[in-house]
């Protein structure tokens, strides 16, 4: 008969499994990512942009002509992320801007089972966004351009 304390399986003297590591709850932080406002470019206002043009290869797009897209730039803990809302659904990822020029990093894409044009207007929008995009702001409106396709938002 053995007991809870016995050794058995093991020589006497040798150690049993080690517990694993506890974080000090000095080291443990609570406080939520903060996420702030930012601006496109210097000149445009910081807030949520709703489309009014676009154009594919010269082309107009009337989905993006009647508020199609809405898009934002945050940052949060001082990394910068766009985020938008397609006809689909939300898409979202980081970003860097250089100048003038938006770059995107890898994209998020929500999960909505989009059909019809829906979700070609997305696949339009994040190929688009995968391409580096020139930027400028004027008379009131932030103008994207990647190749020959373009988009015209006004501020939300």
């Amino acid at each position: 008969m053995t007991s809870c304390a016995s050794t058995q399986g093991r020589e006497q003297g040798t150690a049993g499994p080690t517990p694993p590591e506890t974080v000090p709850a000095s080291r443990v932080t609570t406080t939520p990512p903060r996420e702030t406002c930012a601006v496109f470019l210097p000149s445009a206002p910081c807030g949520a942009y709703v489309s009014i043009a676009g154009t594919a290869d010269g082309v107009e797009l009337p989905w993006a002509t009647s508020g199609g897209l809405t898009v934002q730039l945050s940052s949060v803990n001082g990394s910068l992320y766009v985020t938008a809302k397609t006809p689909c659904s939300p898409v979202s990822g980081p970003a860097t801007i250089t100048g003038n020029t938006l770059v995107a990093g890898e994209l998020g894409i929500g999960a909505m089972g989009c059909i019809s044009d829906a979700g070609t207007q997305q696949q339009w929008f994040v190929d688009f966004l995968k391409r580096p995009i020139e930027m400028s702001f004027s008379q009131g409106t932030l103008n994207w351009k990647s190749g020959t396709d373009t988009l015209t938002f006004k501020v939300k």
